[in-house]
């Protein structure tokens, strides 16, 4: 058999447009087939299987004819009956059907327990394959024969490529992100066993939920053993490959779905090319649709022969065995319900924590504004004064007159008292305050559960103790990055900097330093004038005498100046002073509460944070990168 005769002549290959609707489709129709199986009654399922088993059985056979004719091509010569004989490969076609079926079954039952970011991470996944199908087939021209091309990079550069990617792109989604439910303090035969009892009752036929079943309980099962075992041992690099060792279990399906994608890709380049799949072989659809039919007469015929068992009579021997296992299955109830009063106590101790930390709040906050309010009367000093009419009356010629009041109110009251150490001194007390009372209750609960382990075996192996011996170093590992990061230095900076510049903002607000400010501006304009009347008034007053007169004239008229100054300051004090003190306080009150309002919300963040880290360790979600390393 000549290599003309097997291998037809080549047109041009579907391009990535022309790939990608097929592939897109496969994904799609791959998702629609598991919501079906989910409802699908018994009889049903066969045929879902079937669909999906023969791209993958496309894919089965394309390896192995490609492997036994490259093998056939260089070991015997052209025309050799050993190479007619064996060249068409039907036998090990048809027995790749059996494979192929069993793929496809794997695929549908893991495909059930898919959620919306893997089933995303799938459909992006055809997208690459497609364009690097194109890519690879560019990147062989020229070293391939072109009749050979798409099989050959189905063969070997996109299958390896597509495996690894999408393998690890499951692997960062499962490390990084989603994670697992936390399963440290469950035996692994107990969330093995809810596992299956929740998976297999979610599908319509109890022979496909038995598969679906054991494969959840398979993966929750590993994941609380993985949970357990790999965050204790003693060096990073270990821990690090021990995950990754564990997340190669991600490769099934990876494996199982890229042959699904490789076996459309042949279909699509077979319809393309006008010509019969695998090698131009007419009778190898009849080898698939003839094995099949021998395979259903068995299946058949068990369905037929168990169609009246019930699957619930296994649940006595199940329950044995799982007690033989588990000895102290029976007692899980009761080491949840410990476990739920453990969280309801750390509740309560974190409300009573918070409670106290806003009495504090209150008392703390009330010291830090005291010593502010007591300067108020220095800056109002400062402002009834002829230095600070005068720098209030340059200011207004520069035309800095709003900046000079911020910086003097801010000066006088707040970098007088040191209100910006104050504050970061009073947050890192309550901070530090709080992290030792929560410290404390992990401790409790650790010596309580210590204590019930002593009493009871069981429960140590319930809720792993060694685990929760590690409960005060999370915490104040967790607790000591707050610190580091938010609750000191940059926190107190940024609570101190909002309640000046609110202060400063809502007292150039208030009519009574407008009234002033006002004043200001009209003293100002006529101040020229009332220089000029002083001065010839100081010169009457002097003898006349040339100019000892005009030097004596403006002293006088100085010292008038300054006084008529002085006078009217007193006035304007008088009448100004009790508006703008109360106007200042009440402002510095109301920032006082905000104040109390921002910390509280600070520190009930902070508590509550805190607290779930202790949770977490009892019950919560697994991330690797988190809590695994």
């Amino acid at each position: 058999m000549s290599d003309a005769q097997t291998m037809p002549p080549l047109d041009q290959p579907a391009n990535f447009w022309g790939i990608l609707p097929w592939v897109m489709l496969t994904a799609l129709s791959l998702l629609l087939l598991s919501e079906i199986l989910r409802a699908a009654p018994c009889w049903l399922v066969p045929v879902l299987v079937v669909a999906v088993a023969v791209p993958l059985w496309l894919t089965l056979c394309e390896t192995f004819l490609f492997d036994r004719r490259i093998l056939l091509a260089g070991a015997t010569p052209e025309g050799s009956g050993a190479r007619k004989l064996l060249w068409k490969g039907g036998v090990g076609a048809g027995l790749r059907v059996i494979p192929a079926v069993v793929m496809a079954a794997l695929l549908l039952a893991l495909s059930v327990r898919l959620g919306a970011a893997e089933w995303a991470v799938l459909v992006g996944d055809t997208i690459v394959l497609a364009l690097f199908y194109r890519l690879f087939q560019r990147q062989a021209q020229g070293q391939v024969h072109p009749q050979l091309l798409g099989v050959f990079v189905r063969r070997w550069p996109l299958w390896l490529a597509n495996l690894g990617l999408l393998t690890l792109a499951f692997a960062t989604l499962s490390f990084f992100v989603l994670g697992a439910p936390d399963l440290r303090h469950t035996t692994w035969y107990a969330v093995a066993e809810q596992a299956f009892r929740t998976d297999s009752q979610a599908v319509a036929c109890h022979l496909t939920g038995l598969v679906v079943g054991f494969f959840s309980a398979l993966d929750q099962g590993s994941w609380a053993l993985a949970q357990q075992k790999i965050p204790g041992l003693p060096a990073p690099e270990w821990r690090w490959a021990a995950w990754g060792l564990f997340l190669l279990q991600l490769s099934l399906l990876s494996l199982l779905y890229t042959n699904l994608l490789l076996g459309v890709l042949a279909l699509v380049e077979a319809r393309a090319l006008r010509v019969e799949v695998l090698t131009g072989e007419s009778d190898m659809s009849r080898t698939f649709i003839v094995t099949i039919l021998v395979l259903a007469l068995p299946f058949l015929y068990g369905a037929l022969r168990l169609r009246d068992l019930d699957p619930r009579t296994f649940e006595a021997p199940a329950q044995e065995v799982l007690h033989w296992i588990d000895p102290c299955r029976q007692q899980h109830g009761r080491t949840a319900e410990t476990r739920a009063t453990l969280i309801a106590e750390l509740e309560a101790r974190r409300i009573a924590v918070t409670q106290e930390t806003e009495q504090r709040i209150a008392r703390e906050v009330d010291l830090l504004f005291a010593p502010i309010e007591a300067k108020v009367d220095d800056y109002l000093d400062w402002y009834f004064t002829v230095i600070g009419e005068y720098e209030r009356l340059a200011a207004l010629i520069a035309g800095n007159f709003p900046q000079l009041m911020a910086e003097q109110l801010e000066t006088h009251l707040f970098q007088a008292t040191d209100f910006q150490t104050h504050l970061a001194r009073i947050d890192q007390a309550l901070v530090t305050e709080t992290l030792s009372q929560l410290s404390d209750v992990s401790h409790e609960m650790k010596d309580h559960l210590s204590a019930q382990a002593r009493a009871n075996p069981c429960v140590r192996g319930a809720l792993d103790m060694d685990q929760l011996g590690q409960l005060n170093r999370d915490l104040w590992r967790s607790g000591g990055a707050v610190v580091a990061g938010t609750a000191t230095g940059v926190a107190a900076v940024v609570l101190s900097q909002k309640v000046v510049a609110t202060v400063v903002t809502k007292v150039a607000a208030k009519k009574s330093v407008q009234a002033a400010a006002a004043m200001a501006a009209k003293v100002a304009a006529k101040k020229g004038a009332g220089v000029l009347a002083a001065s010839v008034g100081g010169l009457a007053a002097c003898s006349p005498g040339g100019p000892v007169a005009i030097v004596c004239g403006i002293a006088a008229g100085g010292v008038t100046w300054l006084v008529i100054d002085k006078v009217a300051i007193e006035v304007d004090e008088a009448f100004s002073r009790e508006a703008m003190r109360g106007d200042i306080l009440a402002t510095l009150n109301e920032e006082k509460d905000r104040l109390k309002t921002d910390l509280r919300l600070r520190h009930q963040t902070i508590a509550a944070q805190l607290a779930k880290d202790i949770q977490q360790t009892l019950d919560g979600s697994f991330i690797p990168v988190r809590d695994g390393l």
